[in-house]
């Protein structure tokens, strides 16, 4: 949703507004006191966290719940696991539990100023949309003043969409300028390596472009310095406007196909032309003159366009997700409320044992968040990138250590 409204709805407007704010959907873990130390260690009087999940041996199958990192069950009977693990899977398959989250989630967003402004915003496109149709197929009748009320509507509706078909228009050509620069380097650097005969890159949506990424991948960048700066610096205003772009591989997610960047970017600058095609049109021409099929044309085509691109935008995020990554961090979430119940059970039915091996646990799982939000705000985290060989330094026979820049390259592969 933030993905979509970030290129649908709301420009990047520098510090103004926060477009990407923090929705907190459970309570937030206490504050603990870590350091973290210049090679991303925890040091000093942080808290240690215990075995991984893995590095712990359950006789328990646990097919559904996923334990968080640092999360240690010991001391947990055999019937335990299988409550805890019995909660996820309700949850899991429960489609009142899914509903739920969703409607918790989606209260979440409209208590946020922005996300009230969207929310709203798209009701009453809705609203006056249905009203429009109703009008203009004649379900809704009110005789001679037909027309009237359907031109009306008509301003409503143009005066609703000229806010972001209109208003987001320059930024959308801004968006288009860095489009090119970011086309323009990766169609380089493809026929380039194709014309030196060099392997392929493991994602073609994802460039190296420093040393870091050329090391820890084996692959070498063909363009020069200046145009790696060039293509990093577009990459990085066209991801701050619109959010859904990934130029390189996070934790979550690949890299942001080309073919659905220019698809989306190409039907937003549509969007913003025929929204700018029916205001003069509405505006323009006297409405007894003016035949109701041109802004119903207009209008329906300007619609899909825009929905189209949502569309492309969600099924881009999707394709692109890493699925056992997200399904694995999904299903520690679902794990953490899921002792959280089992806490309120033991509660109810007095049983004080249950009820203080789920609060260590839930402990546990506060300290786990606590750390990753810490080393997240100190370290970047790189998926593509091999840690152990980032810290470690390059060995003579590594081709990494080999690697030459493109000015540097024999005379008979010199551009």
């Amino acid at each position: 949703m933030t993905n979509i409204q970030n290129s649908l709805f709301v420009p990047s407007l520098g510090r103004i507004f926060n477009r990407r704010p923090t929705y907190n959907l459970t309570r937030a873990p206490e504050h603990y006191n870590v350091r973290i130390g210049p090679d991303g260690v925890q040091r000093g009087d942080g808290f240690a966290q215990g075995p991984k999940t893995e590095d712990q041996d359950y006789e328990f199958n646990f097919n559904h719940a996923v334990l968080p990192e640092g999360v240690s069950l010991e001391g947990w009977t055999q019937e335990e696991m299988a409550e805890l693990n019995d909660h996820v899977r309700h949850m899991l398959h429960s489609r009142r539990s899914k509903f739920k989250r969703t409607m918790k989630a989606f209260g979440q967003y409209v208590k946020k100023p922005l996300g009230f402004f969207v929310t709203l915003y798209a009701t009453l496109i809705t609203l006056f949309g249905l009203a429009w149709v109703l009008f203009l197929i004649g379900w809704v009748y009110v005789g001679t003043k037909q027309l009237y009320v359907i031109n009306v509507i008509d301003y409503v509706l143009v005066a609703l969409f000229a806010v972001v078909g209109d208003g987001l228009a320059p930024f959308r050509l801004v968006d288009t300028y860095h489009m090119l620069f970011i086309i323009h380097y990766h169609r380089k650097t493809w026929k380039l390596r194709k014309k030196l005969q060099m392997a392929k890159l493991r994602d073609k949506n994802d460039l190296p472009t420093d040393p870091e990424l050329e090391a820890a991948r084996d692959e070498i960048s063909v363009l020069t310095d200046a145009e790696q700066a060039t293509l990093v610096h577009h990459q990085n205003k066209f991801a701050k406007s619109h959010t859904f772009y990934r130029p390189h591989e996070t934790k979550t997610h690949y890299a942001f196909p080309q073919s659905f960047l220019v698809a989306i970017v190409l039907l937003l600058d549509l969007h913003s032309a025929l929204q700018i095609s029916l205001g003069a049109t509405t505006w323009g021409i006297y409405w007894k003159t003016r035949h109701p099929a041109i802004t119903a044309t207009i209008l329906s085509v300007s619609i899909t366009v825009n929905i189209t691109a949502g569309i492309l935008i969600s099924i881009g995020g999707r394709r692109t997700r890493k699925k056992e990554v997200v399904e694995r961090m999904f299903r520690q979430d679902l794990t953490r409320e899921a002792l959280k119940e089992i806490r309120e059970r033991g509660k109810k039915e007095g049983d004080s044992e249950k009820q203080m091996k789920a609060e260590k646990a839930i402990e546990q799982t506060r300290k786990s968040e606590t750390l990753d939000e810490a080393v997240k705000s100190h370290v970047p985290v790189r998926e593509s990138m091999d840690v152990s060989r980032h810290n470690s330094p390059a060995s003579p026979a590594s081709p990494s250590s080999q690697a030459k820049s493109p000015k540097t390259l024999p005379a008979d592969m010199k551009l």
